[in-house]
């Protein structure tokens, strides 16, 4: 009897072993990032979440700073040196919102700061350009 009871506690602890690491390998590591920045005119932020490194689910949210935005007749924002560019015609309201949704490969998770070139034209036909750099809150 005795040696049964011996042989019962180590397969016991082998199963509770397989399991937990079982458990521990299909775990999402998840890494929340939230960026932010200023600079005369603009305000921008970057909420994302990184998902093993490899997802991306977030928002850049771009705020024209001042009263007149229906007088911007044009924009380009440049984020990271070209790694993503967005260019429109006039503003629908003083934020621009866009998603950044990514299954394969995070760019943002390998950087630490954004910079963001915003160039715009106003309805005079005058070009603007600021740069800011969104850091860690």
């Amino acid at each position: 009897m005795r040696k049964k009871n011996n042989m019962l506690w180590p397969s016991i602890s082998i199963i509770i072993l397989v399991v937990a690491m079982s458990l521990t390998g299909c775990s999402k590591l998840q890494t929340k990032i939230n960026l932010t920045g200023e600079s005369e005119n603009w305000r921008g932020e970057l909420d994302t979440t990184v998902t093993n490194e490899r997802e991306e689910n977030g928002e850049y949210v771009i705020t024209y700073n001042k009263d007149n935005w229906e007088d911007i007749k044009g924009y380009k924002i440049n984020i990271n040196e070209g790694r993503i560019i967005r260019e429109e015609n006039g503003l629908a309201s003083n934020s621009i919102k866009f998603p950044i949704i990514r299954k394969q490969g995070s760019t943002i998770s390998t950087q630490k700061d954004q910079t963001i070139v915003i160039l715009w034209t106003d309805v005079n036909g005058k070009d603007f350009e600021e740069k800011m750099i969104l850091k860690s809150k």
